[in-house]
């Protein structure tokens, strides 16, 4: 990966804004920037300055670790169980004069929000959704390790499925599936996963619980891994057999929304009119209401990132960007359809990267 490019384009960012320095703690970002991987109960501090100077401040812990095996040259250490563990950031900030400096709103914390105004007093400036925006373009390599996590969640999936049983609980198939994927070389789950069967699923639950999975029900299973820092998203319908020709019907109508959605894709169309052909279809057939969420949402280093296909979002798709399309119908007493996938943004239209098969997987064993 060409980090030092990177970095380049985030200084070029930094001067086009009237910027003299960002200060990063998100965790894709980070990794985006330096490359490294942490700890989910770690974190570090980016500071790049618009003039080109690079601090990395890290916990003492990863300290020889990131020494080794990171870009920068100036990397220092922080303890992260100190009262004053933002005490190298203090210095940094000292050294470097900055009146207007671009940070996460999202992530950095009250502390060190008010560390940097009392240092600098500086005026801070959000550019979250411009770092999204710097990531949302994927280069051959990162598709490449996307592509590479989606084989894995495609892996998980079908494993996981070719084990359901009568009589196991949710629980018991996104265990399945997390072992697959560890199994695989996955760093983890990229979000947790899980499986909605029944009422869970038109409520919808949004993790697995004790619930044993039976006949006559529709079963959702949204999961994903990380590997090398980039997410993988899949979900997939199934039954144990016995479903209502109306039961059937609803997947039917989420499975050609999803389709039609993914057909629509191409460079130059906005994330708002690929959702339009979703909900358009799902609207026709009389389920508008029940279609409660966006089409799909970019992703990379981060399981939601830009761009976001859904009302509202005028930004126009462009070749490397990659996202899912995911569709779904949750209706109340009768069940809940969604078919998610992952797809590329190519210079001609799209590519599928996740291939798990779509249609209804009947179970009835």
């Amino acid at each position: 990966m060409n980090f030092e490019g990177r970095i380049e384009k985030l200084i070029k960012l930094l001067s086009n804004k009237g910027l003299d320095a960002a200060i990063l703690t998100n965790r894709s970002n980070i990794r985006y920037f330096t490359g490294m991987r942490f700890n989910i109960t770690s974190f570090s501090i980016l500071f790049v300055s618009e003039k080109g100077n690079i601090v990395f401040l890290v916990p003492t812990l990863d300290y020889k670790r990131v020494k080794k095996d990171c870009w920068i040259r100036d990397i220092r250490q922080f303890p992260e169980d100190n009262p004053n563990y933002l005490a190298p950031l203090k210095k940094v900030l000292s050294d470097n004069m900055a009146c207007q400096i671009g940070v996460e709103f999202p992530a950095i914390s009250i502390e060190g929000e008010n560390l940097i105004k009392e240092v600098t007093n500086a005026i801070l400036v959000n550019i979250d959704n411009d770092l999204l925006t710097l990531r949302s373009i994927k280069t051959k390599e990162e598709v490449e390790l996307i592509r590479a996590s989606a084989k894995i969640a495609d892996e998980a999936m079908t494993k996981a499925l070719e084990s359901v049983k009568e009589g196991m609980r949710e629980y018991e198939v996104s265990a399945i599936a997390l072992n697959v994927m560890m199994n695989e070389g996955a760093e983890g789950p990229s979000f947790e996963p899980f499986v909605m069967s029944g009422e869970n699923a038109w409520l919808p639950q949004r993790f697995s619980s004790k619930k044993e999975l039976k006949r006559g029900e529709m079963i959702l299973f949204d999961m994903g891994c990380i590997l090398d820092g980039y997410c993988s998203d899949i979900t997939r319908t199934f039954s144990l057999g016995g479903l209502s020709d109306e039961q059937k019907e609803l997947f039917k109508i989420a499975r050609e929304a999803q389709k039609s959605a993914v057909a629509a894709i191409k460079p130059g169309i906005s994330g708002e009119d690929v959702d339009k052909v979703a909900r358009e279809y799902i609207a026709q057939k009389g389920y508008g209401k029940h279609f409660p969420h966006l089409t799909g949402h970019g992703l990379g280093l981060s399981i939601h990132e830009m761009p976001i296909l859904d009302k509202g979002f005028e930004v126009v798709l462009e070749p490397g960007m990659v996202v899912t399309v995911e569709p779904g119908i949750y209706v109340e007493g009768i069940g809940a359809a969604r078919i998610e996938d992952m797809v590329l943004v190519t210079e001609d239209g799209f590519s599928l990267l996740t291939s798990a098969p779509r249609d209804l997987i009947d179970i009835g064993r």
